[in-house]
């Protein structure tokens, strides 16, 4: 299901083609306007008038978590993989994969078991931060940044607690020049302790 809304009652608009019965879990905006859907195993562009189905990304018990389409041809995918087996507690694995609309390529990340939460473009809508957690630190959000032709990290201050960024954006009208705001919690799962943790 996909509604949208225009300063007035909320419309429903026709539904992806039925690829999955696993529900989209985020939706983006790209520049030109086409809207996109993507979950686990769907990605989607609408163009106002009709849907287009991309490549699933694929992986094993994966979760994607942003999706940045710089152009049709040009589109990032963010999330994590837990893999086949491993014992309980297992952490993910980072995934990081760039599309051309025809498939997908995975893409070395800077730490490799994590997680990948969320991704914002510049002002011009080009690849600008990733927000991570990194499993072996812990206590500091691990963010990637791109440097024009790779990912490079940046970390977050050093905490006393776990520090899991769920959520990364750029200051409204900043285009990323006048920073960002990135917000999760305090646990690697859920637990009544948590507290939630805002970065800027």
């Amino acid at each position: 299901m996909l509604l949208h809304g225009d300063n007035g009652p909320w419309t429903w608009l026709p539904a992806p083609p039925a690829t999955t019965t696993v529900a989209p879990t985020g939706v983006h905006r790209a520049p030109c306007g086409d809207l996109y859907v993507y979950g686990h195993e769907l990605v989607a562009r609408w163009d106002c008038a009709a849907w287009t189905v991309l490549p699933a990304p694929g992986g094993i018990r994966a979760s994607f978590t942003g999706l940045l389409p710089v152009a049709p041809d040009d589109i990032w995918l963010t999330g994590y993989d837990y893999g086949v087996g491993g014992p309980p507690g297992k952490p993910p694995g980072v995934r990081l994969l760039r599309g051309d609309g025809n498939g997908w390529e995975s893409v070395t990340a800077p730490f490799g078991v994590g997680m990948l939460t969320g991704i914002v473009g510049d002002a011009r809508g080009r690849p600008d931060r990733i927000a991570g957690w990194d499993f072996w630190d812990q206590t500091r959000a691990h963010y990637l940044r791109w440097d024009g032709t790779a990912w490079v990290s940046e970390r977050g201050p050093v905490a006393t607690t776990p520090v899991v960024m769920n959520a990364i954006a750029s200051v409204p009208g900043s285009g990323g020049s006048g920073g960002y705001w990135a917000v999760g919690t305090t646990s690697t799962s859920p637990s009544s302790s948590a507290l939630p943790r805002i970065e800027r």
